[in-house]
């Protein structure tokens, strides 16, 4: 720290200093934002954020040190395309480079699922709707892929379009048809698993003789100390995300098997819920193009699944909870999982009357 403040006569020996002890960020608030000193450590601050794959920070920094060529090479690697065209615009690239600079965005955004960001580029900066209506379609935004169909009067894309939403009901129509058939399935289980955990808490039946309660091990003892030896090992966060869906099993028997059928429900209602208003738009999609076969397919389906969760919701959570589960009190001091229930009921109103 004292070489820092030294001045230029020293300034490489406190670089030394700082990339040997890490010091660039006290360095940096000790110089003045734009002199050499500042711009020196950095860019050399910039370069070890960059090694390590910190592209967006490395961006930003190069460019507090006006090396704009480099903070756009960062920057490229990113999903973050304002800053990055803003940079390019300042730079004077060429239409040929910005292009290419626009695709290797578009792809970026496309791997975290930004599709109307990535249609944009591929549309405004490379001219290319078809990939735009592409990516569009990959997202499952169809109303904004025939929009900008019509927009560039490509008529000849509304067919791959169409056949692009009707491959993505049909996937939807089969996603929904097991989402009925887990909703059913959970709801028969858990009621099942409720009434032989009261059985046992009220002294009905031998514990020992309903092994289904529990896991596959010769005793409870053994999935505790089984349980406690995994979670000493995971010392990685991916082997305790691992360790919890191991935890929290729908395997049969399995020790937090009444929790995990809870959360395997809500994460049903929750997937049915974000999907409404898309298939609601895709149905009146359908309709616009007269397939109204497929628009009556997906909008009953729609129905039916909601109506399925909707009636065997309580079921799953009933409107008093079984208290916690007192045969783990002699096996383990971790208290039982409560799942609380959405703080909604389902709705879906139809976009169009269906005749029967």
């Amino acid at each position: 720290t004292a070489l820092i403040g030294c001045g230029e006569d020293r300034c490489e020996e406190a670089c030394q200093n700082v990339e040997k002890h890490s010091l660039h960020a006290v360095a940096l608030r000790n110089y003045t934002h734009g002199s050499e000193q500042f711009k020196t450590v950095g860019k050399l601050f910039a370069e070890q954020l960059r090694a390590k794959g910190n592209h967006l920070e490395a961006g930003i920094m190069f460019g507090q040190c006006e090396d704009l060529p480099q903070s756009l090479d960062c920057l490229r690697k990113t999903s973050e395309s304002s800053l990055a065209l803003s940079l390019a615009h300042q730079l004077q690239l060429a239409p040929g480079q910005l292009s290419v600079l626009a695709e290797q965005l578009a792809d970026n955004l496309k791997r975290s699922h930004q599709w109307t960001a990535a249609a944009h580029l591929l549309e405004t900066y490379c001219d290319n709707p078809d990939e735009a209506v592409e990516v569009l379609c990959e997202g499952a935004l169809f109303a904004e892929a025939l929009a900008l169909v019509q927009r560039k009067q490509r008529v000849d894309l509304v067919s791959s379009t169409i056949n692009a939403l009707q491959a993505h009901v049909e996937s939807v129509v089969a996603l929904y048809g097991e989402h009925i058939s887990n909703a059913v399935k959970y709801s028969q289980r858990i009621q099942v698993v409720r009434s032989r955990k009261e059985a046992i808490l009220a002294g009905d039946i031998d514990e020992m003789e309903h092994s289904d309660l529990y896991s596959d091990t010769t005793s409870i003892t053994a999935v505790s100390a089984s349980t406690s030896s995994s979670r000493r090992s995971a010392k990685s966060s991916k082997g305790r995300r691992k360790l919890e869906r191991k935890k929290y099993s729908l395997k049969e028997g399995s020790k937090h098997e009444y929790y995990a059928l809870q959360e395997a429900y809500k994460n049903i209602m929750m997937n049915i819920k974000e999907q409404s208003s898309q298939i609601q738009e895709m149905v009146n999609i359908l309709l616009l193009q007269g397939l109204t076969e497929s628009a009556a397919k997906l909008n009953s389906i729609a129905k039916e699944a909601v109506q399925a969760v909707n009636l065997n919701k309580d079921h799953i959570w009933p409107p008093k909870i079984p208290e916690k589960d007192d045969l783990n009190e002699d096996v383990s001091e971790e208290p039982e999982p409560i799942s609380t229930p959405p703080d909604y009921t389902l709705t879906y109103v139809t976009p169009v009357q269906f005749k029967e």
